[in-house]
């Protein structure tokens, strides 16, 4: 059973780059909704982060990595 990692607002907001005001509105108008505890304060989970970030857990294995690379000289070629 996984332990569901819990941030605060203030954590997920420095994770996000954005303030803790922009996540109260998110959630307000439904578009990062916050999970609520018995007292009814915010709080947010590791998989949220995830997912918004997009690297959600569940889609790992189904995504390619593609490296592209080109050299300037012909003489890098082999390098």
């Amino acid at each position: 059973m996984d332990v569901m990692t819990m941030l605060k607002p203030k954590e997920m907001a420095e994770r996000l780059g954005v303030t803790v005001r922009t996540l109260q509105k998110w959630d307000n108008n439904g578009t990062f909704k916050a999970h609520r505890t018995p007292t009814n304060r915010r709080y947010y989970t590791e998989e949220q982060y995830l997912q918004y970030i997009g690297k959600d857990n569940s889609n790992q294995s189904k995504r390619k990595v593609i490296a592209y690379a080109r050299v300037s000289t012909n003489g890098q070629k082999d390098d």
